[in-house]
């Protein structure tokens, strides 16, 4: 049987951490699961409300530098076959890691996937439906030139086999915002992704979320993070793509 190992890193999360995780062990399917859940010695009330769930998941309380710390160090315990990590304020959909573990025993030679995420905001309404659909038609066809261009990968729809991160190894914790994207590009290298075209998550922007406070300081780590991959042209498409999002994203904020 495939096990599927999810990382959740948090800290002081409170607010949305219930929801998180009862959407990861109420996920139903033909699979195991493992739920390793790094709290960075939270100072509310995340460890009393993890410890009703002790008995489902492995809650491990230890002082780390970052987000990117705490999933590193969830992943050295992993133990699955197939492997994601999932933010304290993000949830899966009813059912997705039951599709993520049936693609790949379809695609048997795939070593990581991504899929599609709805927005939320702070209430679980969904909203940016424009920036979804944005995100979904450039991502339907995967392209390593496109993905140069601009990062349309939905990080909390994106799952890969433990031996490919093995390979490429750890977060980066010299960014603050925009680690997922240096991931997506060192995992392209080893291996071409499939795009599952199935809701797998639901992504939540809020007043005190990483994508919403430091969405211009994101962009421009992509852009830089691009930059050690990319060529000239390249380069260009890229910086009128952060300059057109930061844009879009100082209007509608």
């Amino acid at each position: 049987m495939t096990k599927i190992s999810v990382i959740t890193a948090v800290c002081n999360g409170e607010k949305y951490i219930r929801e998180t995780v009862e959407s990861v062990l109420s996920q139903k399917g033909d699979f195991e699961l493992e739920y390793i859940i790094c709290d960075g010695q939270s100072t509310d009330r995340t460890l009393e409300i993890l410890d009703e769930y002790k008995d489902s998941c492995k809650i491990i309380s230890r002082k780390d530098g970052s987000p990117q710390d705490a999933i590193n160090y969830g992943m050295e315990l992993a133990t699955g076959d197939i492997a994601c990590w999932l933010n304290a304020d993000d949830v899966f959909t009813p059912g997705a890691l039951d599709m993520v573990v049936k693609a790949f025993e379809k695609y048997p030679g795939c070593r990581w996937l991504y899929g599609k995420s709805y927005i939320m905001d702070s209430k679980g309404k969904e909203i940016r439906k424009f920036v979804t659909l944005y995100k979904n038609l450039i991502g339907f066809f995967y392209s390593w030139n496109i993905l140069l261009c601009e990062n349309f990968i939905n990080q909390p729809s994106t799952f890969w086999r433990l031996d490919l991160w093995n390979e490429v190894r750890d977060l980066d914790t010299e960014y603050k915002a925009a680690w997922d994207y240096e991931l997506w590009l060192n995992m392209a290298q080893k291996s071409r992704p499939i795009h599952l075209r199935k809701y797998l998550s639901r992504f939540r922007r809020h007043k005190t979320s990483i994508s919403e406070n430091n969405f211009e300081k994101q962009f421009d780590e992509e852009l830089a993070i691009a930059r050690k991959h990319c060529n000239f042209i390249h380069y260009l498409i890229h910086s009128f793509n952060c300059w057109k999002i930061i844009s879009i994203y100082k209007i509608i904020s």
